[in-house]
């Protein structure tokens, strides 16, 4: 499963009526407060096995940020990025 396709499936757990998922789609679209937007986050960290530093977070606005976030993480040898 390729990564847009695991953020549309974890996103649907939040939004059962989402249809499609782009690397624009932000989290204000998907209806996500701050609270989900970590709990999003946190669940992308354990599937990745990644550690997303907590200021960095609330940055994140849309998928593509999470995208780039997770290709990052994934690639250093650290595992908090």
């Amino acid at each position: 499963m390729n990564r847009l396709a695991y953020l549309e499936q974890l996103a649907q757990t939040y939004d059962p009526y989402l249809e499609a998922l782009k690397p624009t789609t932000t989290f204000e679209e998907l209806g996500m407060d701050s609270y989900a937007v970590v709990d999003f986050i946190l669940k992308v960290e354990e599937h990745y096995n990644i550690i997303v530093k907590n200021d960095e977070i609330l940055s994140l606005k849309n998928m593509q940020d999470v995208l780039d976030t997770i290709d990052r993480c994934t690639k250093e040898e650290e595992v908090t990025c």
